[in-house]
Order: structure tokens, then sequence, then C-alpha cells
């Protein structure tokens, strides 16, 4: 049922989505993993996940309606207007269920550890991915080991930063 609403909507929405989806979980794992290796309260925690969820979906769903406008000048179609709409939602909506924990609980040890955040994000990418391997009658593998990789990438990368960088402090 999905995977056909998936196929039957605007291409160009579809993008957005999965684009979105896969940036939204991608960038906030890379702030969080970074941010935990410093005295970060919850609050400041909260902020930095709103801030990203706002700031950074309105400035690559922009960024896709120029890049859609630029991709084929003589387009008067609203496809850029999907993609942007499509990138939005999904971007903003990923990035702030990285905040589901608090409503359960106060306690950071559910971002301090990182279990949240990854287990979550294999969640997300699993569903990504399997959307997309059904919709391009592809391999699940062909999408799901690179992203995985790509996930532990940014956060190996994130945390190592994070790290190298509270020891200057």
């Amino acid at each position: 049922f999905i995977i056909y609403k998936l196929y039957i909507m605007n291409s160009s929405f579809r993008q957005g989505m999965f684009f979105g989806a896969n940036s939204g979980i991608l960038t906030t794992v890379g702030l969080i993993s970074g941010l935990v290796h410093t005295k970060i309260t919850k609050n400041y925690l909260i902020i930095s996940i709103i801030s990203l969820a706002i700031a950074d979906s309105i400035s690559e769903a922009y960024g896709m309606y120029i890049s859609k406008k630029a991709e084929n000048i003589n387009d008067d179609s609203q496809n850029p207007i999907y993609a942007l709409s499509g990138l939005l939602i999904m971007k903003f909506f990923i990035v702030i269920s990285f905040l589901i924990p608090f409503l359960f609980s106060n306690n950071m040890k559910y971002f301090k550890n990182l279990h949240w955040i990854i287990w979550w994000s294999l969640f997300l990418i699993s569903i990504i991915d399997y959307n997309i391997s059904k919709l391009r009658e592809e391999s699940l593998a062909k999408y799901l080991i690179p992203h995985i990789f790509v996930l532990f990438l940014v956060v190996y990368l994130t945390q190592y930063f994070g790290k190298m960088i509270e020891k200057f402090k």
C-alpha cells in the first residue's frame, strides 16, 4: 500500500521526501553524536534539534527548489514546489522525531550513550531503503549496506571531532 502510494505520487514530491528523510537522519545523527561529548544539557540539545529541524529543512528545501529550477530552465511546472514541499515536510518531522525519548523521560542517557540515536536511525534508514528498493525493483542490500556505512561514518567522524574539540577547552 505504501509502495503503491509512493509509486503514483508526483516524482518531484517523492524525490524531496527521500532526500529529506535521508538528510534529516544523517544530519541529526551527526549533530547529536558530536554534541554528546560535550557538557550538553537537555535544553541545549532540544534547542539544537529544533533549530536544525527549522533552519536545515527550510534551507535544503529552498536549495532543492532552486536546483530543480536550474535543472530544466524551460520547465514551468509545479515540480520545484513539489520537491520543496516533500523535502521540507519530511526533513522537519524526521529531525523532530529524534526528540521522542523526551516524551517519556528527561534522562539524557538515551542520547549520551547513542543507543536511541543509532537504533532509531537504523529503523528509519531501513524504511527508506526498503521503499526505494521496492520502487526500483532492486535488492534492498544495494541501498541498505552503503546507507549503514554512511551512517556509521557520520557517527564516527562527528564523535571524533566532538571529542577532539572538547579536549581543547
